[in-house]
């Protein structure tokens, strides 16, 4: 019976013993806890934007062409015509203002050795041909009146020109001589016509292809405005103009 007893002993104690090491809920054994587990979050990586760059276009400048300086003590420009007589085509013009006295240089295409005037095609008293420069001396539009010779433009006052009207037969000979004189200042009167204010002179110099004319003219300045023309009549009427308003 006693070691009944001390069998029941020995398995009360170790059955206490197996209920002390677990916790609630368990039969056998510790409590295990379980560590975390830990999950790492990728870090995003930023994506860049792509920056636009503007590129400026460029743009066109237009530079206009100056107008000339139609006053005295300049040189202007003029352009080549071929469906001109060389002689009245002018390619430039160069002035010089000294006290009243203008002089205007007429650089044409070409002078030949001679030319025809006074032709038989033309009715006598009929304005042929001539070299010359419309002045607006004070520079006032309202006085004046258009150039005499082509009836173009306005406000001038005095014309320095040679110019020939169809008078005789016809006859041929250098633009010097026939031009001798026919160069004078005329100025403009309230009728619309013109009078011969002064006389001039005409110089023609073949090699440099200019013709020159001189003459006082009455009030003009180095202000004044200035239109210079030539003008040939046969069966067509031919001119051209630089400076023209």
């Amino acid at each position: 019976m006693k070691l009944i007893h001390k069998a029941i002993a020995i398995s009360a104690i170790v059955f206490s013993l197996l209920l002390s090491g677990c916790g609630s809920g368990q039969l056998f054994g510790p409590t295990i806890t379980p560590s975390p587990t830990i999950t790492n979050t990728p870090t995003s990586t930023p994506t860049p934007t792509p920056t636009a760059t503007f590129t400026p276009t460029a743009t066109a400048t237009f530079t206009p062409t100056p107008a000339p300086v139609c006053n005295p003590n300049t040189t202007v420009q003029g352009t080549i015509n071929n469906d001109i007589p060389g002689y009245i085509d002018i390619l430039s013009v160069s002035t010089t203002l000294d006290g009243k006295k203008l002089t205007v240089a007429f650089k044409v295409r070409e002078i030949p050795e001679e030319i025809t005037i006074d032709k038989d095609t033309l009715k006598k008293g009929y304005p042929e041909l001539a070299w010359g420069v419309a002045i607006d001396t004070d520079n006032n539009p309202d006085t004046g009146n258009a150039s005499f010779m082509i009836d173009s433009g306005y406000g001038y006052d005095n014309t320095l020109q040679a110019f020939n009207f169809k008078q005789g037969s016809e006859r041929s000979g250098t633009i010097q001589n026939i031009f001798r004189n026919k160069t004078a200042v005329w100025t403009a009167t309230k009728d619309k016509g013109i009078h011969m204010n002064a006389s001039g002179s005409i110089t023609v110099d073949q090699s440099t292809n200019t013709i020159t004319l001189s003459g006082n003219v009455k009030g003009i300045t180095a202000d004044s405005h200035l239109h210079f023309f030539t003008f040939s009549k046969d069966t067509n009427l031919l001119v051209d103009e630089v400076c023209q308003r």
